[in-house]
């Protein structure tokens, strides 16, 4: 198998490498696995056209690591980067540019889900001509106090702190302005969701879809009302946060069902991840959607899950496991031979999974 890994000057930082000596670990990890791997980087359409050439004899799938890559050299105007290498004939390692659109702004990727009746939490995009009319917003949108206000555009928790969860018409607006003003507008604004974070892996194998999920498990929970914060986002695992397999099967076919239908709805190739709480009736809502969900060992929170999942094997295998199950299911879609090291690790975790599965459905 041959894999072509395709950077892109200036937009490094939405990749699922975002510098190169991360990058470097998952290339050791494909190589590893048997895999033949070449790295590129472009600044313009142009350069990237001249790279994939000599490449369409050779049955490369290519693995974009950012969502654009700039039409010219010195112009600042953007083309979608997996939208230019499926017009070239190449298959794609993850999502193509029409989900990769929708998950670039949350107001687009949560109007997706609302469209397919996912669950989600009721929400608004405020812009600043809105702030005048805000009580008929919230009415007309289903929403009450206490809401949840976040940036539309961000990652990573940039710019959430505690002060985002407002209790009244004042703070709302004054917190809406804020980020308004600090990250642009459209402001989101949500239900407020008061359940525990939990963030879920999923790995569309052809098997079964595979789901992995984790509580985010914090210090700051000490306060019931607390939100996970850009903060505690920055700090290295095990220092005041932590994550916990859920385990529960009734929480589990909760998320499952959510998680495959946020899938379905957003056309999600290979593998996501996704942030999802409880309501105070106890039903999982779906808050968040990555496009390139973070490979950097160990910081990566899908790393991280994948590490305390398999707890009892080293860091490295866990990591080989996880970059493993996105070729296997890469490889099914593409119809391609998998080499053997990555089959052994896929289907490893695969019957270890179901038998879990199994396990929890007859507990």
């Amino acid at each position: 198998m041959n894999i072509a890994i395709i950077n892109s000057t200036d937009f490094w930082s939405m990749g699922w490498a975002t510098d190169p000596e991360s990058q470097q670990q998952v290339v050791e990890s494909l190589v590893r696995g048997g895999v033949n791997v070449e790295v590129f980087e472009v600044a313009s359409k142009r350069q990237l056209l001249a790279v994939l050439e000599p490449l369409k004899q050779k049955h490369y799938l290519v693995w974009p690591n950012a969502y654009k890559v700039y039409a010219f050299e010195g112009s600042q105007q953007t083309l979608w980067l997996a939208d230019l290498v499926k017009e070239q004939g190449f298959g794609l390692i993850g999502s193509d540019a029409t989900t990769l659109r929708h998950l670039m702004l949350k107001d687009q990727c949560q109007s997706v889900l609302e469209k397919h009746s996912v669950a989600i939490p009721y929400f608004a995009a405020i812009d600043d001509t809105m702030l005048g009319n805000l009580q008929a917003v919230l009415q007309a949108r289903g929403l009450s106090f206490p809401l949840f206000v976040k940036p539309n555009a961000l990652s990573t928790s940039k710019g959430i702190t505690q002060d985002c969860v407002v209790h009244d018409l004042d703070s709302l607006r004054r917190q809406i302005k804020k980020l308004g003003e600090q990250f642009s507008y459209p402001v989101m604004v949500e239900e407020y969701l008061p359940g525990q974070d939990i963030t879920v892996a999923v790995f569309r194998t052809p098997e079964r879809p595979i789901i992995l999920a984790t509580y985010y498990d914090t210090e700051i929970y000490d306060d019931p009302a607390a939100v996970l914060d850009h903060s505690v986002r920055l700090l290295d695992w095990n220092d005041r946060k932590w994550l916990r397999v859920v385990s529960e099967p009734e929480v589990l076919a909760k998320i499952e069902s959510v998680a495959l239908a946020t899938c379905r709805a957003l056309d999600i190739h290979e593998f996501t991840r996704m942030d999802c709480r409880m309501d105070r009736h106890g039903n999982i809502k779906v808050f968040d959607v990555n496009g390139y969900p973070g490979l950097e060992l160990p910081f990566s929170t899908t790393v991280w899950q994948m590490i305390v999942k398999m707890h009892e094997k080293p860091q490295r295998y866990a990591f080989d496991t996880l970059i493993a199950l996105v070729i296997y299911c890469v490889a099914h879609r593409h119809n391609l031979a998998v080499p053997v090291v990555i089959n052994q690790l896929a289907q490893a975790y695969i019957a270890e999974a179901a038998s879990a599965m199994d396990c929890l459905s007859t507990a």
